[in-house]
C-alpha cells in the first residue's frame, strides 16, 4: 500500500514528510529548534513538542483571521467617539461625506481623528455645514453650521 498524499503533495508539513537524505534526527533537531523557548517536556520531548507546535500554529492563523475584525472594530469606536465630541451624529457625518465626495476610510479618518485632530475639526465642520446646508435643520442636531467654511452652494456666482 502507497500513502500517496505523503509523497506527491507538496505542502505536508516538513515534520510530517519522509526525507530522501536527512534523517530523523535532524528532523527532530528543527521541531525542537522552533519548540525551545517552551518551558519543562514541551521543549525536549518529540510528540509533546509537535503537538505543541502545530497548537502554536493554529493560535497563529486564528489571530491572524480576527485581526482585520479587532482592527476594523477599533477605527469605528475611535470614529465615533470623536465624531461624537464634536458635537454631531455619526450617521449624519457618513452621509454628509459621502454627499462631498470625500472619499476617506474609516482607518484613515480614524488616524486622523487621533494625530490630526484639528484637520479632523475641519473635516467635521465641512459636513456640518453642508448637512445644514441641504436643509437638514429639521432634524435634532445641537450643532449649528461652522461660519469658517464656505462651500460652492453658499457663493451666489458660479466659479
Amino acid at each position: 500500500m502507497v500513502n500517496l498524499t505523503q509523497i506527491c503533495c507538496k505542502y505536508m508539513p516538513f515534520y510530517y514528510r519522509k526525507p530522501e537524505n536527512r534523517s530523523v534526527f535532524f528532523r527532530r533537531q528543527a521541531i525542537f529548534r522552533l519548540t525551545g523557548s517552551y518551558y519543562g517536556r514541551t521543549r525536549n520531548i518529540w510528540r509533546i513538542a509537535v503537538n505543541r507546535w502545530v497548537k502554536k500554529m493554529v493560535y497563529l492563523q486564528e489571530f491572524r483571521r480576527r485581526r482585520n475584525t479587532h482592527m476594523t472594530d477599533l477605527y469605528k469606536q475611535r470614529l465615533l467617539a470623536a465624531v461624537e465630541e464634536h458635537d454631531f451624529k455619526a450617521e449624519y457625518f457618513f452621509s454628509t461625506l459621502n454627499k462631498c465626495d470625500v472619499e476617506l476610510d474609516t482607518e484613515v479618518l480614524s488616524l486622523l481623528a487621533t494625530y490630526e485632530p484639528r484637520s479632523f475639526k475641519s473635516l467635521v465642520d465641512l459636513t456640518k455645514t453642508v448637512f445644514h446646508e441641504y436643509g437638514n435643520t429639521e432634524v435634532s442636531c445641537h450643532s449649528k453650521p461652522c461660519d469658517a467654511v464656505i462651500t460652492r452652494g453658499m457663493l451666489k456666482e458660479d466659479i
